[in-house]
């Protein structure tokens, strides 16, 4: 009853029976199922703390939650807490607190940078700022996801990168968030931390109030209630403060990126910099945050590029891609074979929709209405539609143009690249480098341009739906499958073996399927692979992982978060304690206990 006082009837939902209301909160993506007490959607900042406050004292536990496109399982709760193994009847049952209502975004020092609410989805921010009025600056994050609309929180909050080379991971110094503490006196009490450094709605101007953290809260919401009704307001800017000058990017990726002689992690989820909403995976609940906006390029060109073995495709990556950080190409996306074929043969249903309208609010929810088909109640629900998307797939076109996917058929290895000209002859330099090193490896390298904006989209059609394709490739099948994200070194780029025995000697299984697909200028790789049923997976994908960080000096999980799926280093793990020391928001992540305190007594 206190909920629905604060946000509604409407903004709460029953969540201990899961059905196609509520399974987009329940299910996670690809990973991770639960129950929870409710399912609570504030539409402003301060019913957000309200609500908070309410859960807290409820000794109730808390799921923060942006649009659910997580992919490890640390966006739904877990079905155990304490002792129980039901979250009906858990001691510490779990609410989820739906941040995607507060969606308000709105440009400030000129259109340099952004500020964005945590329900706010970076396809609508990209979409954005051309009609505010900044048809020369782009926002930061375009991911493989980009088509769901995951939020600018849920980025900062996993460190996600993406394909966008030039700009590196999500990252923030400046944000708005909440801690749960305890003060002196045993009492749980909110800490709201103000870093956005924006004018006006620093710390300092409401020293009066009783309150600060609520008196800052409500301003940005009365500024955010304005823009989102439209009404006109003179634009904001950042403070002269330490805050304001604080980044709002990784302003070092791009050096950092270039060092390919050095054992270098470009980006990794465990990764304690910077300011605690930076890769918190949910140990504090993420209000708002400042991003930065970057040029857009006066001219851009694509290339499919397709080589003979994966050594070319490295010394491509070195010698053309990340000869030096001032000529950094927009993105560079690597696929090899597998991913290839399993793309062409169970992602061109997708992929075709993403070329007729977008990457936009349609396809999402079109994806919201494929999560609740498949929770309707009847046998096979689940993969039904992924069965009709498989069964479908050699009924539509292919996604690339004939003379990339003949290329496609012929080679083993694959970039995708583009490049931009931002003012200072950088797409010259890469043109030349590109063209000196085709010369220099005749024979092992094929180069084509795209000739159209709907060539360059077929190429990013196709790369995005790779994730979605492997699960409908294993559903059509009747295979199975598992996923991991890991990081190289600098100097790596690899393929880390799978080995045919293991250490107790008995036999590891080989896959049908071995999709490896990676953003190969940071060297992040995504793998998913397919196994025939009854296949050990979870000891397959045990092994896989451990040949990753003991055998490559990689580390993982490098960009989808540890959620339930990984154990994060004690650095990690006392990081996120300390944001959270009474392990009330986000319990169990990481290999974390899902206790009070942690089980501390």
């Amino acid at each position: 009853n206190k909920l629905r006082q604060i946000v509604g009837d409407k903004n709460v939902l029953d969540g201990l029976h899961e059905d196609s209301s509520n399974t987009i909160y329940l299910k996670g993506a690809r990973l991770g199922r639960g129950h929870a007490l409710a399912i609570v959607t504030p539409t402003t900042l301060t019913e957000a703390l309200k609500v908070l406050r309410v859960v807290v004292d409820s000794d109730c536990v808390v799921v923060p939650q942006g649009s659910n496109t997580g992919l490890t399982g640390g966006s739904v709760p877990r079905d155990e807490d304490d002792n129980e193994k039901d979250g009906k009847t858990s001691s510490r049952p779990p609410v989820i607190i739906s941040m995607k209502k507060l969606d308000t975004m709105f440009p400030i020092d000129d259109g340099e940078k952004v500020v964005c609410l945590a329900g706010s989805g970076i396809s609508t921010l990209a979409q954005s700022l051309p009609k505010w009025g900044f048809p020369n600056r782009e926002s930061h994050s375009t991911l493989g996801s980009t088509f769901l609309n995951p939020t600018t929180a849920a980025g900062v909050a996993f460190g996600s990168g993406g394909t966008q080379l030039r700009k590196g991971p999500a990252y923030t110094d400046r944000a708005l968030y909440v801690k749960v503490v305890e003060n002196k006196w045993g009492k749980k009490v909110l800490e709201v931390v103000n870093t956005l450094g924006i004018e006006g709605i620093e710390d300092e101007d409401f020293i009066n109030e009783k309150d600060v953290g609520s008196a800052v809260v409500e301003q940005l919401d009365v500024y955010a209630t304005d823009v989102k009704n439209g009404y006109r307001r003179p634009m904001a800017n950042s403070s002269e403060s330490v805050n304001g000058k604080a980044m709002a990017s990784d302003r070092m990726y791009k050096e950092n990126v270039c060092k390919t002689d050095e054992a270098l992690i470009n980006r990794f989820n465990a990764d304690t910099k910077g300011e605690d909403c930076n890769r918190s995976e949910g140990k504090v609940l993420i209000l708002a945050t400042v991003h930065d906006t970057f040029p857009k390029p006066a001219k851009k060109k694509t290339f499919w590029i397709s080589c003979t073995d994966l050594d070319t495709v490295l010394a491509f990556r070195r010698e053309v891609c990340l000869d030096n950080p001032d000529d950094l190409p927009m993105s560079v996306e690597y696929m090899d074979r597998d991913s290839f074929d399993v793309i062409d043969r169970s992602g061109r249903v997708l992929g075709n929709i993403i070329k007729v309208v977008g990457m936009g609010s349609i396809i999402g929810m079109m994806w919201k209405v494929k999560l609740q088909i498949e929770a309707l109640p009847f046998d096979g629900a689940e993969l039904f539609c992924d069965k009709i998307l498989h069964l479908m797939n050699n009924l539509t076109p292919a996604l690339l143009p004939s003379r990339m996917m003949e290329m496609g058929e012929k080679y083993d290895h694959h970039i995708a690249v583009s490049v931009g000209d931002f003012g200072n002859n950088e797409m010259e330099r890469i043109m030349k480098r590109i063209q000196e090193f085709e010369k220099s490896n005749k024979g092992k390298i094929e180069i084509e341009q795209c000739n159209s904006d709907g060539e360059d989209l077929s190429i990013t059609a196709f790369r995005f739906v790779a994730a979605p394709a492997f699960r409908t490739y294993c559903v059509g099948e009747n295979i199975q499958g598992f996923s991991v994200d890991y990081a190289l070194p600098n100097n790596g780029g690899q393929v880390p073996p799978l080995f045919v025995k293991s250490s107790e000697g008995g036999d590891q299984p080989v896959p049908v399927k071995r999709m490896r697909y990676s953003h190969l200028g940071c060297n992040v790789v995504h793998e998913d692979l397919a196994y025939d049923l009854g296949v050990n997976t979870h000891a397959a994908k045990y092994t896989f992982k451990k040949q990753i960080e003991l055998g490559c000096g990689g580390k993982l999980p490098a960009e989808h978060g540890h959620g339930t799926e990984y154990s994060a280093p004690k650095a990690a793990q006392s990081r996120w304690k300390k944001m959270d020391p009474l392990n009330i928001l986000n319990p169990g992540i990481g290999g974390l206990s899902s206790k009070y305190k942690y089980g501390k007594k």
